[in-house]
This record gives structure tokens, C-alpha cells and sequence, in this order.
């Protein structure tokens, strides 16, 4: 009966091990070491002397105190071999404070062990990629005027930000899976990292990036079907190859990058600012697109509605002034015509019509207050920054026509942009397009998947002609294109101090392909003369081919 009993209790310890390696996500949790307890005392019981113990009475605490020992060590025993096998990459990835740049230098020299892997545009151009020097050193590379798109990787000094930071379990090669990889790890065999391939066309980003010069600003082009991003342009950047040091690098070599940071935070650019996903503009007239939703889908407007604009509005103490009209003996204008020569007044009195709740519902619908699903952090667009903003009419009216307390990301307007050509649908916007092994062999690519409906199909396709009548009649009509339908929207946004910054929202379709721009160009001025040309050359450039 005692040898059932022990047998029993081993049996017991075995469970108990298997389902607390399991269960427990942490070596140190208080539940794996309570099982250990356990375990210990069902070990006592099962190796608990029983035949020839009169034999051996005379060395009965020898005995005794063989078995403890014996337990003792094999507790230890198997909370080593749990630490090593099964909570080794736990114990690595928290090596570093997620919140800050914090590097733990143990968990680097694993990794650079570890030949990380490429980011690479649509057409195989690397932006980023590992070299090592003449003493074995291995160093992260970037190449070409859009590598600022990889982010930075640099261990030795200021850990990671980007797409270097956002994908780095897969550049590293830590997000595999299975046998191989698991005992790479134990041995301590060196591996490579997969690919990142971004949905960016190098022939595009370089428009872009050309067009844009060195005014402070940025461009964003997107597949308005699939949401991929196929120009990312941001202006100033920065050159993350002397923010690149290597473990082990000479001081000379840290002091360099410790003062190219310290030049560019004190740059009042903002060079180190995603301006497409960070930036946050007043949108100015743009947002005329948002109020006009919410009129068209609340069924108190139609394109044909008539309003009155004889040159200024009073609201409350606010005096609104037209500046806008092209006829100043006119004083009627349609929805329509509203849109396309971008009348305040007008707007206005739509917003006040509209009232804070559907103006706000409208905003709120398209995605303003909340953070959009992308591959690296979107900075939330606002309506408002203060909460009781809206609650006064002079606040409603303001924001109506973009302006009031209003910021938003120029991801934000071009996905904006694309539920007008999606019937109503916003996609989740991408940059990475697909993940690749280091032979090449595709390990995932991204699928099409919609993020939310804006508005209805009804009030797109009304906003669509609202539109394309701005570019064939209004005051967008500089973005045409030969052989294709274009729609647009531009805005000449006031920021308080220095020239309005330069919008311009818009879409071309041709042959099938629906193409979405946003452009902002800071203190540019005129959207029409400034950022306009800028969004026109990207359509046209992306439906028409190289």
C-alpha cells in the first residue's frame, strides 16, 4: 500500500510540474512557487525510505537529511531548466522598458548575434540592412533619402524607434516559431532575421519627397481600395545612420550621435516628427468635407440646397467675413458651389443648422478622437480641445469650416478621402505590405480589411460629385488630369501666427485604380497654389504609371 501511495505521489509531482510550466507566465509568479511546495512534499513522500529502514536505523538522520537535500536540489534543478528552456525569451523581453529607451545591454549582445533583417520598398530597394565592419562589429546601414521610413536602430545608445522598434520581434528573427528557432536559442547558434517589404513605390515617394523640397510639411498617396500607403513623405527627416551606434562603438562615435540628436530636438522643425501620422494641422477648409457629410447624411442638405452669402455673418460676437465668393453680386450659392469655392459663411450656417451633437457625430464617425489601427502610432485627430468649445455657436460655426480647435494628421484626411471612393467604408491604412524569411519565401502579407463605415454609400456618392465639381468648376480646378476623374479639396488653414498652412485632399480614378493624396504644407499659404501642385503630380503620377 505505502509503494502505491509513493508511486502515486511522483506521478502527482510530474503533473504538477507539466501544468505549472504552462500555466504560469513567470518564473517568479506565486503560483509556480507554490506548486514547487507542493511538489517538494509529494518528493518527500515518494522517496521516503520504507524497506531495510531497520537496517539502516543507526544512519536514520543521515538518511533523512539525504532525502531533504535530494528534493532541495531537485526543485532548484527544475526551476533552472524552466528559466532556461521555457522563460528565455520572457527574461529577454524584459531586458528593456517598453516606455522608455532604457537599453539593457545583456539582451543586445544576444541579439546582435542575430543578423537583423532588411526593410525593403515595393520594387527590392533596401532602405535599411546589418553590416559589419573590419573587427566583427556588427551596425545597422541606411540607404537612401527615404530610410527616415525604418526608424533608427542603435543599442549602444538609444535602443530603437519606427518600424525598427514596431517590427523588431520579426527583424530579429525572435517571432518565429517552432523547433529550429527554440534551439537556436539554447545553443546559441547565430541566425538571421525576416524582411520587412513596405508598400511604398520608391518612383512615388521620391515625387513626393521632390515636390515637397525642404519646406516643413507632408504627403501622404494610399491605394484607396486596399489602404496601402504608397508614398510617405515627411519633411524636414532625419538621417538615422548617425543615430545608428553599435555595441561597443568608440566614444568618438557616441559623441557624434549624442550631438546630431541634440542638434535635431533643438532644430524648431521638427525633424524627428512622422508628420504624416504625428503632425497635428489646423485642416482648415478640408474639413468643409466632414460638415458636408453630416449634412447630406443627417438629410438636411442636398447638393442642390440654397443658402445666402452676402459677404459676412455675425454670430453671437464673432463677424465671420466671405473671402471667398467668386461673384461678390451674387448671394446665392448651392451646396455645391459652396464646396467648390470654399464659402465660410456658408459652412457656417450649415454647422449652426447641423448643431454640436451631428457636427461632432460626423467628426467622431470618420475617426477624429480616436487612435487609427497602422503599423506605427497615429497621434489622435481633435475637434476640440477644450470641452465646453462647442458649446457656444461661435465655436460651432468656427469649426465648421475648419477651423475653431480642430487638428488633425494628414492620415486622418486621406483615409478621410478614401471613404469617398469606398462607398462610405474607411480601410485600415498599411505600410508594411508582407514579411518575408531570409531566403526569400513569403511568410505573411496583409489583406485588404475595412476599419469602419463613415458614412452611408448614398451621402459618398454625393460627396464624391461634391467633389470632382470642385475640380471641374471650383477652385481645384489646377488638379485635373488628362483621361482621368479627379475630385478635390483644397484649404488655406489659419494658425494664429506666420502664413495659413496649405491643404490639399483629393482623388483620382482611372482604369479601375482609385488613388487618395492628403498634402499639408506648414505657413505654405495657398493651398491652391502651394499644396495642390504637390497632391495633383502624386495622382497623376500614380494612375497614369511611370
Amino acid at each position: 500500500m505505502r509503494a502505491v501511495v509513493q508511486v502515486a505521489a511522483f506521478l502527482a509531482s510530474v503533473l504538477i510540474i507539466v501544468y505549472g510550466a504552462l500555466i504560469t507566465e513567470d518564473r517568479a509568479d506565486p503560483r509556480w512557487l507554490g506548486m514547487l511546495v507542493v511538489v517538494g512534499g509529494l518528493w518527500i513522500i515518494a522517496l521516503w525510505p520504507t524497506r531495510g529502514y531497520e537496517a539502516i536505523r543507526r544512519a536514520r538522520p543521515l538518511v533523512h537529511l539525504a532525502v531533504v537535500l535530494a528534493v532541495g536540489f531537485g526543485l532548484v534543478t527544475i526551476q533552472v531548466l524552466r528559466a532556461q528552456l521555457l522563460d528565455r525569451d520572457r527574461i529577454l523581453a524584459k531586458a528593456s522598458d517598453p516606455t522608455t529607451s532604457v537599453v539593457d545591454l545583456r539582451r543586445y549582445l544576444a541579439e546582435r548575434r542575430v543578423e537583423r533583417g532588411r526593410i525593403l520598398l515595393t520594387d527590392g530597394t533596401v532602405i535599411a540592412r546589418d553590416q559589419t565592419d573590419s573587427q566583427g562589429t556588427r551596425y545597422r546601414v541606411y540607404e537612401g533619402p527615404s530610410s527616415y521610413l525604418a526608424g533608427y536602430y542603435s543599442p549602444g545608445l538609444y535602443g530603437s524607434a519606427g518600424l525598427e522598434r514596431a517590427f523588431d520581434r520579426e527583424l530579429s528573427g525572435r517571432s518565429a516559431g517552432g523547433w529550429n528557432v527554440w534551439l537556436d536559442g539554447i545553443l546559441h547558434r547565430p541566425r538571421r532575421g525576416n524582411d520587412l517589404v513596405l508598400s511604398i513605390d520608391p518612383r512615388l515617394q521620391q515625387l513626393g519627397q521632390t515636390m515637397l523640397g525642404e519646406r516643413a510639411g507632408a504627403a501622404v498617396l494610399l491605394d484607396g481600395d486596399s489602404g496601402a500607403i504608397l508614398a510617405f513623405v515627411s519633411s524636414p527627416a532625419f538621417d538615422p545612420n548617425q543615430l545608428s551606434v553599435p555595441l561597443g562603438a568608440t566614444a568618438e562615435r557616441v559623441e557624434r550621435a549624442r550631438a546630431y540628436l541634440d542638434m535635431l530636438q533643438k532644430d524648431g522643425r521638427g525633424p524627428l516628427l512622422l508628420r504624416p501620422i504625428q503632425g497635428l494641422y489646423v485642416p482648415g477648409s478640408i474639413f468643409k468635407t466632414v460638415t458636408a457629410a453630416a449634412a447630406l447624411e443627417s438629410g438636411l442638405a442636398t447638393p442642390a440646397s440654397v443658402y445666402r452669402d452676402d459677404g459676412a455673418l455675425v454670430v453671437d460676437s464673432r463677424v465671420i467675413i466671405e473671402q471667398n465668393r467668386p461673384d461678390p453680386s451674387r448671394v446665392s450659392f448651392t451646396l455645391e458651389e459652396a464646396y467648390g469655392y470654399s464659402l465660410n459663411v456658408v459652412f457656417a450656417q450649415v454647422g449652426l443648422e447641423l448643431g454640436a451633437q451631428r457636427l461632432e457625430g460626423m467628426a467622431r464617425a470618420v475617426g477624429f478622437g480616436e487612435r487609427i489601427p497602422f503599423d506605427l502610432p497615429v497621434a489622435p485627430s481633435q475637434i476640440a480641445q477644450t470641452p465646453d468649445f462647442l458649446t457656444s455657436r461661435a465655436g460651432i460655426a468656427e469649426t465648421a469650416f475648419g477651423q475653431g480647435q480642430l487638428l488633425a494628421t494628414p492620415l486622418q484626411m486621406a483615409l478621410l478621402t478614401a471613404a469617398v471612393v469606398r462607398d462610405g467604408t474607411m480601410p485600415e491604412p498599411y505600410l508594411v505590405r508582407e514579411l518575408r524569411s531570409p531566403d526569400g519565401h513569403r511568410i505573411w502579407s496583409r489583406q485588404t480589411k475595412e476599419w469602419r463605415r463613415a458614412f452611408s454609400s448614398q451621402t459618398a456618392a454625393a460627396l464624391h460629385d461634391l467633389m470632382v465639381w470642385s475640380v471641374e468648376h471650383g477652385y481645384a480646378r489646377a488638379a485635373r488630369i488628362n483621361g482621368a476623374v479627379v475630385g478635390g479639396k483644397t484649404g488655406t488653414a489659419e494658425v494664429g501666427y506666420g502664413a495659413p498652412h496649405a491643404w490639399f485632399i483629393g482623388f483620382a480614378e482611372r482604369a479601375g485604380k482609385r488613388v487618395v493624396v492628403a498634402v499639408v504644407v506648414e505657413h505654405g499659404g495657398s493651398g491652391v497654389q502651394v499644396a495642390l501642385p504637390i497632391g495633383k503630380a502624386l495622382l497623376e503620377a500614380a494612375v497614369q504609371g511611370p
